[in-house]
């Protein structure tokens, strides 16, 4: 563990009050200049710090910037989070994702972007991702369980963060999109290579309307746009990590209890949809999810249909 870090999870764990000049000295074993030296290095990075003479130090704010240190001082992970990768700018994060696996890293690493040249959703669409104005990132997974409950299981852990982070209802949209009032605020793509997984999420956070192409405008949203407030983003992508690594857990242990919260969230079941893959069309009533994940349709005929990812043309 870095020092950065070490001196951070002592910052995040007092939760706004004062760490005693000890409690650094015992958990770095340096002495008095040595932390001083240290202390001005994470006010270099843009850390707000307050010195007190007899109480010590507190962090008062902290940079609108995504760094690996910061974001593994703010939880303790199972799965998801022990090894994290930030980048300034790269094509995909799920491309740097899939090049970690090949070189064998272990599960649960995360990267982040500040902003994706390439980024992409399903069927290679375009994924907007403005430099610093939301959370772009991918995770490695190895998972012992069927695939399909990895989207499902992300889903959900992103509409719980946001709510508990800001009070915004969100509903899921089969297969991958979480949305407010009808406008897409993340997407989440899951990409199988295997027995890796690869789980990429966009949320937007602090996007304006200027910050979507023009045929977005008015489909896409924001935290920002939502509450009319910026958003602390380090803080909101360590609560994403710690709720992925929570219901990835559940996708293996207790998925039936996933799939009910699933469903008690989605505008899907028990609409009448209609579903494209390639150049089939399929039309039924979505009914439920099976135990792999997948959707159950209910054809007109009575028949059912199990499938995994489609597009929805038509959902009423």
């Amino acid at each position: 563990m870095t020092v950065t870090r070490q001196m951070l999870t002592l910052f995040h764990r007092a939760v706004g009050q004062f760490v005693p000049l000890d409690e650094f000295r015992r958990v770095l074993d340096s002495p008095k200049a040595s932390v001083a030296k240290e202390l001005a290095e994470l006010e270099k990075l843009g850390f707000e710090i307050e010195a007190h003479p007899h109480w010590g130090f507190r962090l008062l704010q902290t940079p609108d910037r995504l760094m690996a240190d910061d974001l593994q001082a703010r939880f303790q992970p199972q799965t998801i989070g022990h090894q994290i990768l930030v980048f300034e700018e790269t094509a995909s994060t799920n491309d740097v994702v899939e090049h970690l696996a090949l070189k064998d890293s272990t599960e649960g690493a995360v990267v982040f972007a500040e902003t994706q040249t390439r980024g992409r959703g399903r069927h290679g669409r375009v994924w907007t991702s403005p430099r610093g104005k939301g959370l772009w990132f991918s995770v490695l997974l190895r998972p012992r369980f069927p695939p399909p409950r990895i989207t499902i299981a992300a889903s959900v852990a992103v509409v719980r963060a946001v709510r508990d982070w800001c009070g915004v209802e969100c509903r899921i949209k089969w297969p991958n999109d979480v949305i407010v009032d009808g406008k897409k605020l993340a997407g989440i793509l899951t990409e199988v290579r295997g027995a890796t997984a690869v789980l990429g999420l966009g949320v937007n956070v602090n996007c304006q309307p200027t910050d979507f192409p023009t045929n977005l405008q008015t489909v896409a949203t924001s935290l920002e746009i939502l509450t009319g407030r910026r958003h602390d983003r380090p803080a909101l992508a360590a609560r994403l990590l710690k709720e992925l690594d929570r219901y990835y857990l559940q996708a293996a242990q207790n998925f039936d209890a996933l799939s009910e919260e699933w469903a008690g969230l989605s505008t899907t079941l028990g609409k009448q949809l209609v579903l494209t893959i390639g150049t089939r069309r399929i039309e039924g009533q979505a009914f439920a999810l099976d135990g792999n994940g997948a959707l159950i349709l209910r054809r007109d005929n009575g028949q059912t249909e199990r499938i995994v990812g489609a597009d929805v043309t038509v959902e009423r």
